[in-house]
C-alpha cells in the first residue's frame, strides 16, 4: 500500500482507541462487552489494508448495533494512497466513530429482543398506598454496565383491571392504561438514570390522576448498591413502584358511585419486562449480553 500522507501510529490507535471503548470492555459509559477485531499498530510498522478491514468491521458492528444500517464506510483496497478528508479511511472512520460516541446509548428496533421475566398480582381492596420492589442483580458490574450501554432497558407496566365501576376505580383503570410502559436505562433520563444512582432511591418517574383524583400518584424510584454509581459499579439496582391513593370521598350520602369505604378494587398487576440487545456481528459472530436476574417482591398494600 502507497500512502498519500504519512499517517503517524498515534493516529490510528486514536481511531482504534474509540472503536476498542465503545465497542469492547470499555470504562463507565462506554463499553459493550463485545468482541473487538482491531488492534493497536506500532510505530515504525505499516498499517496494512487488514488492519483497516479489522477496524472497518468493529465501525460496522457499533452503527448497525446502534443506527440498524450499515454506515457510508471507507473501503481500503491495496495501493490506495491514505490521506485525509473524507474519502480517506483515518478521516472517514474518526467522523463515524464520533457520531457512535455521542449515540453511544442507542439501540436499533432490529438489533434489539424484549423478553417477559416476571410479575405479581394483588386482588385485595386497598385505598392508601400498593408497593412493590424489583431487584435486579448483574454477574459484576461489568455485565451491568454492558447491559445499559448497549441500550438495555427495564419496563414496567402497571395495570387494575377493577371489580366495580366507581369513579375512583374507572379513574386509575384510564390512569394506568394511560401510562402504559415505563422504560429505566442509561438514558431514559437525563437527570434520573443508571449512571445518576446513589444508594438512596431516586424517583425517575411520577404521575398524578387528573380531575377529581389528583391527590393519587404513581411513581417510579430507583437506587444501586453502591453510593455512587457515575462509574457503573453497581452490582445490584432496585427499582421500587408505588402507587399511592390519597384521595378521600367526600363526605355525601352512599350512592353507586360513592359507595362506602373509598377503596380500589379489582386486581392490580405490575409487570416487569426487559429490552436487551441483539444481532449478527461481521463478519461473523452474534452481540450477546448477559442478562440479569430478576426478583419482585409481593405487591404489599393498604
Amino acid at each position: 500500500m502507497t500512502t498519500g500522507t504519512n499517517i503517524l501510529a498515534s493516529q490510528y490507535v486514536t481511531i482504534q482507541d474509540k472503536a476498542q471503548s465503545l465497542l469492547g470492555t470499555g470504562s463507565g459509559t462506554r463499553g459493550y462487552g463485545q468482541t473487538v477485531l482491531s488492534a493497536d499498530v506500532f510505530t515504525g510498522n505499516n498499517i496494512t489494508k487488514a488492519q483497516w478491514d479489522l477496524i472497518k468491521f468493529d465501525i460496522i458492528n457499533i452503527k448497525v448495533h446502534q443506527d440498524g444500517n450499515i454506515p457510508a464506510v471507507v473501503n481500503v483496497n491495496v495501493g490506495d494512497p491514505i490521506g485525509f478528508g473524507p474519502s480517506s479511511p483515518n478521516t472517514n472512520y474518526d467522523i463515524l466513530l464520533e457520531d457512535a460516541i455521542v449515540k453511544r446509548f442507542l439501540i436499533a428496533g432490529s438489533q434489539s429482543v424484549t423478553s417477559a421475566k416476571t410479575s405479581q398480582t394483588y386482588s385485595t381492596p386497598w385505598g392508601i398506598q400498593a408497593q412493590a420492589t424489583l431487584t435486579v442483580t448483574f454477574a459484576d458490574s461489568n455485565q451491568g454496565r454492558y447491559f445499559f450501554n448497549s441500550g438495555g432497558k427495564i419496563r414496567f407496566v402497571t395495570s387494575l383491571v377493577g371489580a366495580v365501576s366507581t369513579p375512583q376505580v374507572t379513574a386509575w383503570v384510564n390512569f394506568l392504561n394511560a401510562v402504559g410502559t415505563q422504560s429505566f436505562g442509561a438514558d431514559t433520563d437525563p437527570s434520573v438514570n443508571y449512571y445518576t444512582l446513589t444508594n438512596s432511591y431516586q424517583t425517575y418517574y411520577q404521575n398524578f390522576l387528573s380531575s377529581s383524583y389528583s391527590a393519587n400518584s404513581y411513581r417510579l424510584e430507583a437506587r444501586t448498591n453502591v453510593a455512587d454509581n457515575s462509574t457503573g459499579t453497581a452490582t445490584q439496582l432496585e427499582i421500587r413502584v408505588t402507587l399511592l391513593d390519597s384521595y378521600t370521598d367526600p363526605d355525601v350520602p352512599f350512592t353507586v358511585s360513592h359507595p362506602p369505604g373509598d377503596v380500589v378494587d379489582g386486581t392490580l398487576t405490575i409487570a416487569v419486562s426487559e429490552l436487551k440487545a441483539s444481532g449478527q456481528l461481521q463478519p461473523s459472530g452474534t452481540f450477546s449480553i448477559t442478562s440479569p436476574s430478576y426478583s419482585l417482591s409481593g405487591i404489599t398494600a393498604s
